[in-house]
């Protein structure tokens, strides 16, 4: 069965000055060619400077990250029957 991956862009955290004008993002969006993952972190902290920091990973490399560092939640019912020795 073919895999098809995501499209569009998600936001991960906004940081606002005073004035609630964007001063950080870090969001999240995939490549123009769909195969990677962007992280773009765009600072404009210091007054006048723009600084835009773009990380790629491929989804596989993204999802194997995501399930060596992260935490298998037991708020889903099908995680006993994926790993029974959890919790």
């Amino acid at each position: 069965m073919p895999a098809r991956g995501a499209s569009g862009a998600m936001t991960l955290i906004t940081e606002y000055d005073g004035a609630d004008s964007p001063v950080r993002v870090l969001r999240l969006e995939l490549s123009a060619d769909g195969k990677a993952v962007l992280l773009i972190d765009v600072d404009e902290r210091k007054p006048g400077i723009h600084r835009e920091v773009r990380y790629e990973i491929t989804p596989s490399e993204l999802i194997a990250a995501i399930r060596a560092h992260g935490a298998v939640l037991p708020d889903n019912p099908h995680n006993d029957r994926l790993i029974p020795d959890a919790v």
